[in-house]
């Protein structure tokens, strides 16, 4: 009775694969046809960020207001999909676009994350930390600098064939685990997503975990001794929900960004025809004097306010 359920479950989860794999080679020259009409329209992803859905929303701070105005493109590619019918379409790769401005030298930043399955049956989103080259304040306030200087120890010696309590004691791991426990999770700019890892899960090991799981759809007694629940991430994560930030992006901003951006024009015009003009309406506002703004309004969810 078990294997016969869980032989369905398995054939269900592998056609909504498919679907996924299908849509997304149908739909992406259409996306990439859409960012080439965006670029003609003024504040189009300030805008829909703007109306971002709550798993983003609620991860934006005030300081990141200003650098995220500065946004003039999205992307989000499903870069180990081969054709219609190869490749993990779960794996995904964001990457931003920026005018110049003075947070950041880098005009495109991208980070990629792998759909991973662990030898125990967990399975979902794992990356490598990517550097913002900052200018003159780090939004992260040096948590991704000290992440990808973790990452990069670790190469180092994992290449020497060091073993894990090596990196354990070293100072960048004893570092990075003292500032995170100092830090309150929900303070964390969003441009911490770019120093997510999660499970630390190689390819070789989602290999033999998928191949492992495909033969055990027949087994019940195998089958049940999988456990998929969610094990707590490894210390040090700078950005323990940076799974939930990636999928929202790839699988609802991005796709409705026309929808967002609509929906943030109504409200704009909505906004404009209720309150009245004021002494300062016309006036140019300075990136710090929005920023202040948006410290002190009292408004549910939304932390970025767009000069008019």
């Amino acid at each position: 009775m078990y294997s016969t359920l869980a032989r369905i479950e398995e054939q269900l989860a592998d056609i909504e694969l498919a679907n996924l794999r299908r849509t997304y080679t149908a739909t992406r020259p259409k996306f990439l046809e859409r960012a080439i009409a965006i670029e003609a329209i003024p504040e189009f992803w300030a805008t829909v960020i703007d109306e971002a859905p709550a798993e983003i929303d609620q991860r934006i701070q005030p300081r990141d207001v200003p650098a995220l105005n500065c946004l003039i493109g999205i992307d989000v590619e499903r870069f180990q999909v081969l054709d219609a019918e190869q490749g993990e379409p779960r794996s995904i790769k964001l990457t931003f676009y920026f005018r110049k401005n003075q947070w950041f030298h880098d005009e495109k930043i991208e980070k990629s994350f792998f759909w991973r399955m662990s030898k125990n049956g967990w399975s979902g989103l794992v990356s490598d930390p990517v550097r913002i080259r900052w200018k003159e304040r780090d939004l992260t306030d040096g948590l991704l600098d000290m992440t990808v200087n973790l990452w990069e120890k670790e190469q180092n010696l994992e290449v020497n064939g060091q073993a894990r309590a090596s990196i354990e004691a070293t100072d960048e791991y004893i570092g990075l685990v003292k500032r995170v426990q100092q830090t309150p999770q929900d303070a964390i700019s969003i441009f911490g997503l770019f120093g997510f890892r999660g499970h630390q899960i190689s390819a070789e090991e989602s290999t033999e975990a998928m191949k492992r799981k495909q033969g055990m759809v027949d087994g019940p007694e195998e089958w049940e001794e999988l456990d998929d629940e969610t094990p707590p991430l490894p210390d040090p994560e700078i950005y323990p929900y940076g799974e939930e930030v990636a999928v929202a992006f790839s699988e609802d901003l991005y796709p409705g960004a026309t929808q967002y951006f609509t929906a943030g024009k109504e409200r704009d015009a909505k906004i404009s025809d209720d309150e009245p003009a004021s002494e300062t309406d016309g006036a140019e506002e300075t990136n710090g004097e929005r920023e202040e703004r948006f410290q002190h309004e009292q408004r549910p969810n939304k932390k970025i306010r767009r000069s008019a």
